[in-house]
């Protein structure tokens, strides 16, 4: 890895709706751009996004991107309900707030009565990126099955919902997540100091992303696993179980949607936000691994002490994630990757709930970005070694 380049998070109101940062997301890509540019020759660029998110063009222009935790109008929300395909079908379960990326298509019709979907387009979030850098449009399944209502993953088709209101056709040609769909923009080129010849991926889902890193690592390949992968979302992916899955989406259970194609057994909860809440003024503080047997005796007893406190908090992570693994009837090694992969103790929590699994991270934590790699070139992938857990 060259460089890593983070930014802050952050959600404008527009037209009293708590958006995504498009214009903030678009200025910090294109001083990193010009900034990694300078540091090495850049070929390729895949976007990887969060799913059940999108944007509203009117053309060229970005008209609406609703973050997904806004609340829709209960009235709005109650007509959407009507409309929805059966759970069966679609594999996506009614989340709250605009976590249905159709619940917002929906509302978005009765925001802009006269651009959608009359004449407006949507592209999908990382597709958005996509099309910002290369000017060609497009969708792919790994962000159409991702809780969004539009996808049927069983049929490998759009869902009746989207087909009947005209959605269907108005998200771009679908595309795979490893198609090129161009070379940088000329005038992108320009102003960043990128090569006009390189290339734009369609891109994908971030968790699908570290699913396909996944599968690159040679200890993994040709049996059952899962991932965890860790951040806002704790998402428990189920890879190759042939185990009957029953799906509750009572529990947050659904089917993402890989690379190719193919329904993913898939459990999840909002760990990381929990964690902040947990963690109060103490976030920041390091669990370790030696206070987990003092965690344990403490359950329910949230710590003065931030080490033990964040210790707890690890514990509990586990805790749900275990129950989440469960869930998805996960068979075989279990890694995990992101935001938790380095926590002192919740993988060695996670190994003590589940001994018959061994539950690994790797060397190199952030297996989006290593995904990413590999769709573009099984060359350059080189699989990172992997860290047993005990």
């Amino acid at each position: 890895m060259v460089r890593r380049l983070d930014r802050v998070n952050a959600l404008p109101v527009r037209g009293g709706l708590a958006q995504l940062d498009i214009e903030g997301i678009r200025d910090w890509l294109l001083a990193s751009l010009r900034e990694l540019s300078v540091a090495t020759n850049i070929e390729a660029i895949v976007p990887v996004a969060h799913g059940a998110a999108a944007v509203l063009l009117d053309g060229d222009d970005a008209i609406a991107a609703i973050d997904y935790e806004t609340s829709i109008p209960a009235e709005v929300a109650s007509k959407y309900d009507a409309e929805r395909d059966e759970f069966e079908a679609t594999l996506s379960p009614r989340l709250p707030a605009g976590l249905n990326l159709g619940a917002q298509l929906f509302w978005l019709e009765r925001l802009f009565p006269n651009l959608w979907p009359a004449r407006g387009q949507v592209s999908l979030w990382p597709q958005y990126w996509a099309s910002f850098l290369c000017g060609e449009a497009a969708c792919e399944v790994t962000s159409l099955g991702c809780h969004t209502d539009l996808w049927r993953p069983l049929e490998h088709r759009f869902s009746d919902l989207a087909n009947r209101r005209g959605w269907a056709e108005r998200v771009g040609p679908l595309r795979r997540a490893d198609d090129t769909l161009g070379v940088i923009r000329g005038s992108i080129a320009a102003e960043t100091g990128l090569s006009p010849r390189c290339r734009v991926y369609c891109g994908l889902h971030d968790s699908n992303a570290a699913l396909y890193a996944a599968r690159g690592l040679s200890e993994l390949q040709d049996r059952p696993f899962s991932v965890v992968s860790t951040g806002t979302w704790f998402v428990c992916l189920n890879a190759g179980s042939q185990a009957q899955v029953r799906y509750d989406p009572n529990h947050d259970m659904l089917a993402n949607v890989d690379v190719e194609g193919r329904p993913v057994p898939t459990a999840r909860f909002m760990g990381g936000r929990d964690y902040e809440t947990w963690m109060g003024d103490t976030l920041g503080a390091q669990a370790d691994a030696n206070l987990l047997g003092q965690a344990r005796e403490t359950v329910g007893h949230s710590s003065q002490d931030p080490r033990l406190r964040a210790t707890q908090a690890s514990l509990e992570l586990a805790r749900r994630t275990d129950h989440a693994l469960t869930l998805i009837a996960a068979e075989g090694p279990i890694l995990v990757e992101g935001r938790f992969a380095d926590d002192a103790a919740f993988g060695p929590a996670l190994a003590h709930l589940r001994p018959a699994q061994p539950v690994f991270r790797s060397s190199l934590a952030d297996g989006v970005a290593l995904g990413a790699l590999r769709l573009v070139s099984g060359r350059l992938f080189s699989p990172p070694a992997l860290e047993r857990f005990t």
